[in-house]
């Protein structure tokens, strides 16, 4: 029994080594988007949504609820990526192109780290109630109204409110 479990131990190490959730993911697609539409098919022809790391931070970030959700959006219309010129980049989309002001999302994307986070913003149909979540790790935190900023002038806003960026 003794040595099945220290087995055991060693297997469950070694498996939250290299197969767990805090692995970073490669995150240096995004740099080819700077200026341009995520929806722009620039590597094998497939839109930033459909990179495998950009899809590989978004559900770590996300987690399964909000990446499922994020599969469905229409992302159109988009913005220019942003970058703010220390490896963290904003990326924009609608979710529902029909009700563009209630359901967005803007995905910071940090390169060093390989990581997400989302700025999601969720309303109850056209003219219905808007509520803003921040999602890191796989967790969700609602946030105040119009947490999202939509409209800023600074597509980083958000990111230095609610996910610690300096």
């Amino acid at each position: 029994m003794r040595v099945f479990s220290g087995n055991a131990l060693w297997g469950t190490i070694l498996a939250g080594l290299c197969c767990g959730a805090a692995m970073a993911a490669d995150l240096s697609a995004v740099e080819k988007w700077v200026r341009q539409d995520p929806s722009e098919k620039i590597i094998d022809g497939k839109p930033l949504w459909d990179q495998p790391g950009v899809q590989a931070a978004m559900r770590a970030a996300m987690g399964e609820r909000f990446f499922a959700l994020s599969q469905k959006a229409t992302h159109i219309p988009d913005a220019p990526v942003a970058s703010n010129g220390k490896g963290i980049f904003a990326v924009w989309s609608c979710n529902e192109a029909d009700d563009c002001g209630g359901n967005n999302m803007t995905v910071f994307f940090d390169l060093a780290a390989g990581t997400a986070q989302v700025c999601w913003r969720a309303s109850d149909g056209a003219g219905g109630k808007v509520q803003d979540f921040w999602l890191a790790n796989g967790n969700e935190r609602p946030l105040p109204l119009n947490g999202c900023g939509v409209g800023e002038r600074d597509p980083f806003v958000p990111l230095k409110k609610f996910g610690g960026e300096k």
